[in-house]
Protein backbone atom coordinates (compact mmCIF):
# COMPACT_ATOMS: atom_id res chain seq x y z
CA UNK A 1 0.00 0.00 0.00
CA UNK A 2 2.73 2.68 0.74
CA UNK A 3 4.27 1.75 -3.04
CA UNK A 4 0.30 2.93 -4.52
CA UNK A 5 0.95 5.84 -2.08
CA UNK A 6 4.28 6.88 -3.22
CA UNK A 7 3.45 6.04 -6.88
CA UNK A 8 0.56 8.38 -6.31
CA UNK A 9 2.07 11.11 -5.16
CA UNK A 10 5.08 10.99 -7.77
CA UNK A 11 2.08 11.19 -10.51
CA UNK A 12 0.20 14.41 -8.65
CA UNK A 13 3.56 15.79 -8.51
CA UNK A 14 4.04 15.01 -12.21
CA UNK A 15 0.79 16.37 -13.24
CA UNK A 16 1.13 19.56 -11.29
CA UNK A 17 4.66 20.31 -12.89
CA UNK A 18 3.39 19.67 -16.28
CA UNK A 19 0.51 22.38 -15.61
CA UNK A 20 3.17 24.82 -14.36
CA UNK A 21 5.17 24.00 -17.73
CA UNK A 22 2.45 24.84 -19.64
CA UNK A 23 1.56 27.90 -17.97
CA UNK A 24 5.24 29.46 -17.92
CA UNK A 25 4.78 29.48 -21.80
CA UNK A 26 0.71 29.99 -21.80
CA UNK A 27 0.68 33.62 -19.91
CA UNK A 28 3.48 35.27 -21.83
CA UNK A 29 1.97 33.94 -25.23
CA UNK A 30 -1.55 35.26 -24.09
CA UNK A 31 -0.28 38.52 -23.02
CA UNK A 32 1.71 39.11 -26.50
CA UNK A 33 -1.69 38.10 -28.16
CA UNK A 34 -3.89 41.18 -26.29
CA UNK A 35 -3.46 44.39 -27.02
CA UNK A 36 -0.96 46.52 -25.41
CA UNK A 37 -4.02 48.67 -24.02
CA UNK A 38 -5.48 46.16 -22.56
CA UNK A 39 -5.07 46.66 -19.18
CA UNK A 40 -5.05 50.66 -19.81
CA UNK A 41 -8.71 51.67 -18.89
CA UNK A 42 -10.18 50.81 -15.59
CA UNK A 43 -9.68 51.51 -12.04
CA UNK A 44 -6.49 51.01 -9.92
CA UNK A 45 -6.23 47.80 -7.81
CA UNK A 46 -3.47 49.26 -6.05
CA UNK A 47 -3.76 49.21 -2.07
CA UNK A 48 -1.54 51.83 -1.70
CA UNK A 49 -4.44 53.51 -4.07
CA UNK A 50 -7.23 52.79 -2.42
CA UNK A 51 -6.77 52.37 1.53
CA UNK A 52 -4.22 55.56 1.45
CA UNK A 53 -5.10 57.59 -2.40
CA UNK A 54 -1.39 58.06 -3.04
CA UNK A 55 0.48 56.37 -5.65
CA UNK A 56 3.47 53.84 -5.11
CA UNK A 57 6.68 52.68 -7.07
CA UNK A 58 4.45 49.72 -8.61
CA UNK A 59 2.12 51.97 -9.69
CA UNK A 60 1.40 51.81 -13.36
CA UNK A 61 3.66 48.23 -13.66
CA UNK A 62 1.47 46.11 -15.52
CA UNK A 63 0.34 48.73 -18.04
CA UNK A 64 3.76 49.67 -18.23
CA UNK A 65 4.62 46.00 -18.93
CA UNK A 66 2.39 45.18 -21.19
CA UNK A 67 3.65 48.56 -23.33
CA UNK A 68 7.20 47.09 -23.10
CA UNK A 69 6.59 43.71 -24.22
CA UNK A 70 4.49 44.99 -27.06
CA UNK A 71 8.28 47.62 -27.51
CA UNK A 72 5.89 50.52 -27.13
CA UNK A 73 8.68 52.20 -24.99
CA UNK A 74 7.40 55.32 -25.04
CA UNK A 75 3.76 54.60 -23.52
CA UNK A 76 5.72 52.18 -21.08
CA UNK A 77 7.73 54.91 -19.41
CA UNK A 78 5.14 56.72 -18.84
CA UNK A 79 3.07 54.58 -16.75
CA UNK A 80 6.12 53.39 -14.62
CA UNK A 81 9.54 54.09 -15.69
CA UNK A 82 10.90 51.44 -13.24
CA UNK A 83 9.54 48.84 -15.83
CA UNK A 84 12.81 48.61 -17.57
CA UNK A 85 14.12 47.34 -14.77
CA UNK A 86 11.85 44.98 -13.66
CA UNK A 87 10.97 43.44 -17.16
CA UNK A 88 14.40 41.72 -16.77
CA UNK A 89 14.23 40.61 -13.68
CA UNK A 90 10.89 39.30 -14.25
CA UNK A 91 12.10 37.46 -17.12
CA UNK A 92 15.25 35.93 -15.32
CA UNK A 93 13.04 34.97 -12.14
CA UNK A 94 10.57 33.19 -15.07
CA UNK A 95 12.99 31.03 -16.73
CA UNK A 96 14.67 30.15 -13.74
CA UNK A 97 11.72 28.41 -12.36
CA UNK A 98 10.88 27.07 -16.05
CA UNK A 99 14.49 25.52 -15.93
CA UNK A 100 13.93 24.28 -12.57
CA UNK A 101 10.75 22.50 -12.96
CA UNK A 102 11.68 21.53 -16.50
CA UNK A 103 14.71 19.23 -15.05
CA UNK A 104 12.55 18.05 -12.60
CA UNK A 105 10.02 16.97 -15.16
CA UNK A 106 12.89 15.48 -17.86
CA UNK A 107 14.55 13.78 -14.25
CA UNK A 108 11.29 12.13 -12.73
CA UNK A 109 10.72 10.05 -15.76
Amino acid sequence: MDNNSELGNKWNNRVFIVIRLWLYVAIPITLLLLPATYFDNGESLCLSILLLGQECYACGMTRAMMHLIHLDFADAVYFNPISFLVLPLLIYVWAKFFWKDWRTYRGSK
